[in-house]
């Protein structure tokens, strides 16, 4: 039976949150739990580990990916994107609110792939529940990513003659080009980065390129989406 393995500093954590239900926390922001232990070392407990390890195996499943290994698998957490504030209440062993997204590789005979895990509380202090989110390590929200990837699969199921195509999986998201400037029109756009968006689509990988568009004076993020170029197939830094 294949098992899960926790790197040595994970599973140092994993005893901790028992202990620590002496007080209460509220954290809002990704920055700030590194001043919130207590939320900070809950999101790599031992039952949330366990969510993500179980859902990195369904998506594995599902991508038809390490069908035939039978070697223990790793999960290492690579970061934590807060959604709604985690509200963790005093003697509770659970946040009674709140929803993240948790993003860990998942190792397995030599393989490695990103998964990520979008945990929602259900009240009262109960186990979150975890839901299977896209792979890759997107710099979108997941708003931007839900209004952009109708977009994004038509166009790269289009260009790959594969329009009729309904079997599709979201099989990667990466970022190709980080926050960089760009002039258009005369204008200095700050903010705008890149991404490489892969569709497992009947059988056949398909690539298309997005291109993220903060707006100005905090307004909302737009997209395009492209034809993929020779120099999105290295990120660059």
């Amino acid at each position: 039976m294949k098992k899960i393995f926790y790197p040595a500093l994970v599973a140092a954590v994993c005893g901790i949150v028992a202990s620590n239900l002496s007080w209460a926390e509220k954290v809002s922001k990704s920055a700030d739990l590194q001043k919130n232990k207590r939320t900070a070392d809950y999101l790599y407990s031992r039952p949330l580990l366990e969510a993500m390890y179980q859902l990195g195996v369904m998506q594995d499943k599902r991508l038809g990916l390490q069908t035939s290994c039978n070697a223990n698998f790793e999960v290492k957490p690579l970061g934590t994107v807060i959604l709604s504030t985690i509200d963790y209440p005093k003697g509770l062993p659970h946040p009674s609110k709140g929803a993240w997204l948790s993003r860990y590789q998942f190792k397995r005979c030599g393989e490695m792939k990103v998964y990520n895990t979008l945990f929602t509380t259900n009240g009262a202090g109960k186990v979150p529940t975890a839901h299977i989110y896209y792979p890759g390590s997107s710099s979108a929200g997941p708003g931007l990513i839900k209004d952009a990837l109708p977009s994004a699969t038509s166009d790269a199921l289009i260009r790959a003659g594969l329009k009729d195509c309904k079997d599709v999986n979201v099989f990667d998201m990466r970022v190709s080009e980080r926050d960089h400037d760009v002039e258009e029109g005369g204008k200095t756009i700050k903010g705008v980065w890149n991404e490489v968006w892969t569709f497992q689509a009947c059988g056949k990988m398909v690539d298309t390129a997005m291109t993220f568009i903060p707006g100005d004076k905090g307004g909302g993020t737009t997209f395009t989406v492209g034809q993929l170029k020779p120099s999105d197939a290295v990120a660059k830094p």
